[in-house]
């Protein structure tokens, strides 16, 4: 009877859930419009997103190249003699030469004991090592070696180190050494230590073998006249054309660690020699003339013939920096030359590397214009501790000595950042001949941000070229894509086609990478194609490339790196170059182009205008959606409440249809 089929009533008719759904399908084309736009407009903002995200990136690599940690201020230092000497040079260190001769490395004490039984048992006991000025105590409960070079690392770490080494089959030794390097960082045992070295043989007690040849009038002697040398309060003075001898109680023998320690003053007090003025010679008085009325005739003026001028000699300057010397008997040895000083300086000698045996010092002062001072004269083994001496030292504590630029100078680590600006060098071993030290500019610095620099900017380039134009002839051409990288370029190609702002952009781009800027290096560098960066770097006969057309930019490394060898101070410039001696950048292709990209980038920039606008459309659209979302519940609340009143209609007529078909059924019985 019925047509209309409701699920759980009628077994045949019209799908009525089927039916709800059309009607909601077609009253939900709104949604589905405002939620196709939605996707639009979030691709949209995704590229834009996208765009700014590439434009910060080419930002920062152009602020980069003339900003204050610029690449071109960067130095590196080269060394000819890597084995004995390096350096580290840091930003805006002065470019140069210098030749650095390492004639002693630093060093710290190191003593051995002798060979001791596996077996060998330190006692208990108070523990102390002092290195230069620095103390440390601990106690030990008694044990192994091992056990006790380990309380020494473990208590004492910070001055001194301890290891146990097994030299032979049935044997091991101990080691101790000094944190610390240079002279002022001895090594000393301190309480049962010392009883400990002295037991193990790395101490062992001596005489004190210190030599302090007194400086006064009984042991000073010249072949000069006296005058020439002073001696005051220690001190001895020769003045120029003086000598002098300092004898030393006893001869000195000269072993392999005596060293000879004296302080020395160099005074120059050279002034440059005027010539006198030419005597003006007598003055005579004019004679008087005659007067006869009112005329008066004068003599002639006397005059007084002269010898002719002959301008005297300049005094005669010598100068001798060859000074001291060593006296053993009746030889005399040279010193290494002295220079001028400022004050005393302490000089150090090695006594085997000159004499045999120390009778007497002499002072030979053939200067005309110095003075020559010596005091503090001291003969020692610098092996010494007081009353006790190393046994075996692998090394004794002592200070680095360099030549620099023949310029002794002493530190008392191989470390050293005060001898050249900005620079740090590292000793490693003594030199034969000075190495040298070239601090240069960080070439390969500037080139690795030239790159960074073009590749940010052909990145944005081909981002903007990708949303603008529909031709997928600038996917096909951007051969290093990978499949993925592909299909995504394709899927937003010409998303922002014509958009004015990109088009700007590319145009200013384009025009401020071909613009010319002042240098000092005049019309041989003003653009960037005479650095080696253009559109056609591959040269004439390589055939067209499509994406010369499209603004990427290429780079010759054989032209940049010639110019950065030979103009490195105008590359700079063209980068960004302070025009009017302000101190502020004002030009430059990076300046330029860090100008023209801000708008896009600042607070309130067009990239965050654009997405903002995008992303608030996006929130009104999702709104718009909520209540038309709302508005489709109701309605399909409705046409539920419709149906299912329909289907109680039907259900009453089902019931009075099998009435009557029951009442036909009686009737016709009868």
């Amino acid at each position: 009877m019925s047509d209309i089929m409701i699920p759980g009533i009628t077994s045949s008719g019209v799908d009525t859930e089927s039916m709800v759904d059309s009607i909601m399908e077609a009253e939900r084309s709104t949604v589905t419009r405002m939620e196709r736009s939605i996707d639009a407009a979030e691709e949209e903002r995704q590229a834009w997103q996208e765009i700014g995200r590439r434009i910060s990136n080419l930002q920062q690599a152009a602020r980069l190249l003339f900003g204050f940690e610029n690449p071109f201020n960067e130095r590196i230092a080269n060394s000819s003699n890597d084995a004995a000497v390096i350096a580290d040079a840091g930003r805006n260190a002065p470019e140069g030469t210098t030749r650095i001769a390492v004639r002693q490395l630093a060093e710290a004490d190191r003593f051995i004991s002798r060979n001791l039984p596996t077996d060998y048992q330190v006692d208990r006991g108070r523990y102390g090592f002092r290195v230069g000025e620095s103390e440390v105590f601990f106690s030990f409960a008694g044990g192994s070696l091992e056990a006790f070079a380990q309380a020494v690392n473990q208590r004492a770490g910070d001055l001194v180190r301890a290891r146990v080494v097994r030299n032979t089959a049935n044997s091991r030794v101990i080691l101790i050494e000094a944190i610390q390097t240079g002279s002022d960082q001895a090594l000393s045992f301190l309480e049962d230590a010392r009883a400990f070295a002295l037991e193990t043989s790395i101490l062992k007690e001596v005489r004190d073998g210190v030599v302090r040849p007194p400086i006064q009038a009984s042991t000073v002697s010249g072949t000069t006249p006296a005058a020439t040398r002073t001696v005051s309060e220690g001190t001895l003075t020769v003045d120029p054309g003086g000598n002098a001898a300092i004898r030393l109680p006893t001869p000195v023998p000269s072993t392999e660690a005596m060293v000879l320690e004296l302080e020395v003053s160099v005074r120059d007090f050279y002034e440059p020699w005027s010539p006198p003025e030419r005597p003006p010679g007598p003055r005579v008085p004019d004679p008087d003339g005659v007067t006869l009325g009112d005329v008066t005739i004068r003599s002639a003026p006397s005059s007084v013939p002269l010898p002719e001028w002959e301008e005297p000699e300049p005094p005669e300057v010598r100068d001798d920096l060859q000074v001291l010397y060593l006296r053993a008997g009746e030889t005399i040895v040279p010193l290494p030359e002295l220079r001028d000083t400022d004050g005393f300086e302490t000089i150090r000698v090695p006594l085997v590397e000159h004499v045999g045996r120390l009778d007497a010092v002499e002072v030979r002062n053939r200067n005309t214009h110095r003075e020559i001072a010596v005091r503090n004269i001291t003969v020692y083994d610098p092996r010494t501790r007081g009353d006790v001496a190393p046994v075996s030292p692998i090394s004794t504590a002592r200070d680095a000595i360099v030549e620099i630029d023949g310029i002794e100078v002493v530190r008392p680590t191989n470390v050293i950042d005060d001898l050249m600006e900005r620079v740090t060098i590292t000793l490693r071993a003594p030199t034969v001949e000075p190495a040298e030290i070239l601090v240069e500019p960080d070439r390969e610095q500037v080139t690795d941000a030239l790159i960074q620099f073009i590749f940010y900017y052909n990145e944005l380039m081909r981002e903007i070229n990708i949303l603008t134009r529909s031709d997928t002839a600038i996917v096909d051409e951007l051969t290093n894509y990978t499949r993925e990288e592909r299909e995504e370029a394709l899927a937003k190609l010409g998303l922002l086609q014509g958009n004015l702002a990109l088009n700007t952009l590319k145009s200013r781009m384009q025009t401020v990478m071909m613009n010319p800027y002042p240098t000092d290096a005049g019309n041989e560098l003003t653009l960037l194609a005479q650095l080696g960066i253009s559109t056609n770097q591959s040269g004439p006969g390589s055939g067209f490339e499509a994406g010369r057309m499209r603004g990427y930019m290429e780079m010759s490394p054989r032209e940049v790196d010639a110019a950065l060898r030979m103009q490195f101070a105008s590359v700079r410039q063209l980068f960004g170059n302070d025009t009017d001696g302000d101190r502020a950048i004002d030009s430059g292709v990076a300046y330029e182009l860090d100008r023209n990209l801000r708008p896009y980038t600042q607070t309130g920039g067009l990239i965050a205008t654009r997405t903002g606008g995008i992303s608030r459309t996006i929130s009104d659209t999702r709104s718009r959606i909520e209540r038309e979302e709302a508005r489709l519940a109701q309605v399909e609340a409705r046409y539920r409440a419709d149906f299912a009143r329909m289907e109680a209609a039907l259900r009453q007529m089902r019931d009075s249809e099998q009435s009557l078909e029951s009442l036909q059924n009686q009737t016709g019985n009868r």
